[in-house]
Formats: structure tokens, C-alpha cells, sequence
């Protein structure tokens, strides 16, 4: 009754008799009963998992926090990335094509260097 299925293109509609559905007023999500209210299909808040801006994301994720608002399951969001490790060694690689691979002992003898004693 209160579990709303997330699929990629469609409504967030949920219910029994689904006959309920999430629109967003802003950023505030809200439930409207189709049956009762006069909503244009358009309204509705269509699931989009490959959408950029995570906020809509974020907002399904904190769903079922707010009272009457279904809980989601499914894929909020699918977006293909690079790992953190994949963008380190492309950088690594990007600067010594450009100046050459390091040599750390030139780097600590190098200008600005101090004696502690």
C-alpha cells in the first residue's frame, strides 16, 4: 500500500488499487489520489534514473521520512562515472606526458630547500 516500485520512465504511482501518485511541488515531494484530483499526466513525477542533477535522487532517498509519502525501492539513479582510482591514474598520466616523469630527489634539492639543526 505505501511502496511505490521506481521505474525508469515511468510515474511514481503506488497504491492498492494505484491509484496514488508523487508529484514534486518545488522540491517538496507530495502525494495526490488520482481517482479524487484532476492531474494532468504531465504533473506527475516521472522516474528518470540517468538524470545528472542528484537532487531528485536525493529526495527519493529521504521519501518515506515525510508523512503519507510511500517508500521507494528500485534503482534511484544510475549514472556511469569514472572510479576515483580511473580519474588519480589518468591525472598521473596527463602531467607526465606534459613534464616528464618525476625524479623526487632533484625535487627535494630544489630551490626553497632549508637545513633544520
Amino acid at each position: 500500500e505505501n511502496v511505490v516500485v521506481l521505474e525508469h520512465g515511468k510515474p511514481l504511482i503506488f497504491g492498492k488499487e494505484k491509484d496514488k501518485a508523487v508529484i514534486l511541488d518545488g522540491f517538496e515531494p507530495k502525494v495526490v489520489n488520482l481517482k479524487e484530483e484532476n492531474i494532468d499526466e504531465k504533473d506527475l513525477w516521472i522516474h528518470d534514473v540517468y538524470d545528472e542533477n542528484p537532487i531528485r535522487a536525493f529526495i527519493l532517498a529521504h521519501l518515506q521520512e515525510h508523512p503519507g509519502l510511500p517508500t521507494p525501492i528500485g534503482i534511484f539513479r544510475s549514472i556511469e562515472r569514472p572510479t576515483y582510482d580511473e580519474e588519480v591514474t589518468r591525472q598521473i598520466e596527463e602531467v607526465q606526458k606534459k613534464k616528464g616523469k618525476g625524479d623526487l630527489e632533484r625535487l627535494l634539492f630544489s630551490a626553497n630547500t632549508w637545513e633544520v639543526k
